[in-house]
Formats: structure tokens, C-alpha cells, sequence
């Protein structure tokens, strides 16, 4: 275990990748979690307004991300990186002086611009890995990116009953804005371009062009199967994840402190799971892993739902931690599009050369389904919140029974030029 941190953080991007990540998790940590409890409580927004609030910014990230995926495979994952993380520095002070959910609308929309890096970021992880033990190397990265998550939420709930939900959320968007800049110069100063002859071609017309769908079309029908599991987990995510946190403090009835604690429980049990996780899927396979968090998957809303007791709660979030630890795709495991086992089987399909727009591509078509998630969910959660919990659940469960038909792991690893150093 010990060998294979210190191989994979031997590569200079994936120190300079990891410790501003985690410089990121810390101060975005420190108010994200309650931003739906912010807008519904602190900017009076009505329920329904906090869907179509999601909805725009899922719209955003949508129109950003393929393009982003063909740039990053034209010029290089470096430039995408950089301007994208640039673009996160600015976004959290338009949120800061927003005083109405209207005001608050650019500041999504700038922030959303930033997920064009998304696919780059993704690529250019999987480039600097060693190919050989990538499930374990995922899993290291994962592991290691993912310690403020164990400790942010608690630290966070706690913040907040400290300081108020207004005041706690503004000064954490400006802590997180000095964060920001620190990482966009890191990145700038140390990350070295992973894509061969990247400074070369034009950039043609990216929704629109031929050889993306061809190159698509030519993926085998994992990556298909992949993309719809991708499809269902994003719309039920989108649906129930904007409202978990208000259903937790004014529906079940915990304090800020207590939920934060949930969820650093359930993320202190995912984070070492990580690199064991990993290290299980180079040996036995990725799809066991991905199955496993899926088949967990629609317990993580359904728990509020079921368990009134704090107590049972906790023991329900530390099996919510398992899925997402050993798992390839649950939100706190990397999200509906990552996860160690997740991303590794990609990466094991897709050669270098089209890996950043095929995830790209991915991620749009799973966000344009998923884009009416955050509507339904608002209408639901204004009607009736459990309904929404035992209606995302359902949903969620569905992308099981797809796993288990059609995702299968490749036959042998893709190997492409750009791969053999």
C-alpha cells in the first residue's frame, strides 16, 4: 500500500493535481453542503425557484463539458486546466454579493463554465498513472484527495450553528475565492502536458463534429451500457441530492452538527476504501466494485427516509460509506461519472488520444437527460419530500440490473503510443 502512494505520487501532476484538490475540498467544503439550505432559508427562495436554480447550473455544465473534452484533446489538458480553475476564482465572489436568488444566477453560470476542465482533469489524471496498476492508482489518488471530506463536514455543521447560515456562507465563498487563486498558479507553475503534439490543429466545431460521433460509435458496448447506468444515477441524483440537506434539518429534524457528522462518517469509511478498492479491482475486476456501490447506491436517500433515530442513522451512513468507498460511481465515491473502479474501466476502453472527449461526451448526454432531475425534484419536495426520497431510490436502482447485463471488462487494456514511456 505504502509502495503504491508513494509511485503514484511520485508524478509531478498528480502532486500538484492532489494537494490542490484537496486545498479545493477544504474550502469548498466549508459551505457547499448547505448552499440549498442557504437559498431556501437566507434568500427566502421558494422550493420550486431551488430546482430551477439547479437546472440552470446543470445546463451550464452541460454546454461546457464536450467542448471541453475536444478542446483538452486538441490543445492539451494544461491550458484547459488553467483557464477553467481561473474561471472558479471569480465565481464564488459574484455568489458573495448576491442578496436574491436572481443575483445568484450569474455566479452559477461562471461557475459552471469552470466544469470545461472537467474532462481534461480526468484525462490527464488517468495519463500520469502507471497503466499496469491504474484501479490501485485511482484508488491512492482518490484516497488521498478525499481526507477533507472526512473531516470538512462535521467541521462545517459545526461553523455553521457557530457563526449563522448567512454569515457562515459568506465568509466561507471568501475563503474559498483566496483558495482558488492559490490553485489556478499551482497549476499553472507545475502541471506538465501529458498530450503529445497538443499544440497542433485547429479546433473544429465541437457539438458538431463527425469524427466525435464516429469516434464514439466505435466504442464498444460497455461504454454504452456505462453511459446509460451514467444517464439514470445523474437524473436521480439531480433529483433528491439538491434537497437532502433541508429534508435532514427540517424534516428529520437534525441539527447542522449532527448532519455533518453523517456524512464525515460515511466519507472516514470511504477513504481508506479507496485504495483497497482499487488495488481489489486490478486483481478481480472493475465491474464487481462499480455493481457493488450501485446495488448500495439508493439506500444513501433512502436512509433519511427510513431511520427517524440518530443513532441508526449513523450505522446506516457507515454502510453508505462502504458502497462509496469500494464503489465506481456514487456521489461521495467521485459521482455519477467517477469513482475508482469507474474511472479505471474507462480508462482501460478508451485510447488516450480520445479518452478527455468521449468522457466529455458522456457528461453531456447524462446531463441533458438529467437536466429535468432538479425540476421534478423541487415539484416533489414541495408536495411531498418523502415521496421525492422513495422516488430517486427507485429510479437509482434501476442502472442494477444494466450492470449486470452489459457492462463488461475489456478483454485486453487499451494500449496506445502515448501510454508507452
Amino acid at each position: 500500500m505504502a509502495s503504491i502512494l508513494r509511485e503514484v505520487f511520485s508524478n509531478r501532476n498528480i502532486l500538484a493535481i492532489g494537494t490542490t484538490n484537496m486545498l479545493y475540498q477544504v474550502f469548498n467544503g466549508l459551505w457547499e453542503l448547505w448552499w440549498s439550505l442557504y437559498l431556501l432559508e437566507e434568500l427566502k427562495t421558494p422550493v420550486f425557484i431551488v430546482g430551477i436554480l439547479a437546472a440552470i447550473q446543470n445546463t451550464s455544465q452541460i454546454l461546457f463539458q464536450l467542448p471541453g473534452g475536444i478542446i483538452a484533446d486538441r490543445i492539451g489538458r494544461k491550458k484547459v486546466i488553467v483557464f477553467g480553475t481561473a474561471l472558479r476564482t471569480i465565481a464564488p465572489l459574484l455568489l458573495f454579493f448576491a442578496n436574491s436568488w436572481q443575483m445568484v444566477i450569474p455566479g452559477l453560470i461562471l461557475n459552471s463554465m469552470s466544469s470545461l476542465y472537467g474532462p481534461a482533469f480526468n484525462a490527464i489524471i488517468s495519463e500520469s498513472l502507471p497503466k499496469e496498476r491504474r484501479g490501485s492508482a485511482f484508488g491512492a489518488y482518490r484516497m488521498f484527495t478525499s481526507v477533507p471530506q472526512i473531516f470538512m463536514p462535521v467541521v462545517s455543521g459545526y461553523y455553521f450553528d457557530m457563526f449563522g447560515l448567512g454569515r457562515a456562507v459568506r465568509y466561507g465563498l471568501l475563503m474559498f475565492t483566496g483558495a482558488m487563486v492559490i490553485v489556478t498558479v499551482v497549476r499553472a507553475i507545475v502541471i506538465k502536458e501529458t498530450l503529445e503534439d497538443s499544440n497542433t490543429g485547429k479546433i473544429r466545431s465541437p457539438l458538431m463534429s463527425k469524427d466525435l460521433w464516429k469516434t464514439f460509435k466505435s466504442q464498444p458496448r460497455t461504454i454504452y451500457a456505462m453511459l446509460v447506468v451514467a444517464v439514470i444515477s445523474g437524473f436521480a441524483m439531480r433529483m433528491t441530492w439538491t434537497f437532502l440537506t433541508p429534508y435532514a434539518i427540517n424534516v428529520a429534524g437534525l441539527t447542522k452538527t449532527q448532519y455533518g457528522m453523517l456524512q464525515s462518517l460515511a466519507m472516514g469509511i470511504s477513504v481508506p476504501l479507496y485504495l483497497i478498492s482499487g488495488m481489489i479491482a486490478d486483481r478481480f475486476g472493475r465491474v464487481p466494485m462499480i455493481l457493488l456501490a450501485r446495488g448500495l447506491g439508493p439506500f444513501d436517500s433512502l436512509s433519511l427516509y427510513l431511520f427517524k433515530d440518530y443513532n441508526q442513522l449513523l450505522m446506516a451512513y457507515g454502510v453508505i460509506g462502504v458502497a462509496g468507498g469500494l464503489g465506481g460511481g456514487r456521489l461521495r465515491g467521485g459521482g455519477y461519472m467517477g469513482g475508482p473502479a469507474w474511472q479505471a474501466l474507462i480508462a482501460d476502453i478508451v485510447p488516450s488520444k480520445d479518452r478527455a472527449k468521449i468522457m466529455g461526451l458522456m457528461g453531456t448526454i447524462s446531463g441533458v437527460v438529467g437536466l429535468p432531475g432538479s425540476l421534478l425534484g423541487g415539484y416533489l419536495y414541495d408536495r411531498d419530500p418523502s415521496m421525492l426520497l422513495l422516488t430517486g431510490s427507485l429510479l437509482e436502482a434501476l442502472s442494477i440490473p444494466i450492470i449486470l447485463l452489459f457492462v463488461r471488462e475489456p478483454k485486453a487494456s487499451v494500449v496506445d503510443a502515448s501510454e508507452i514511456r
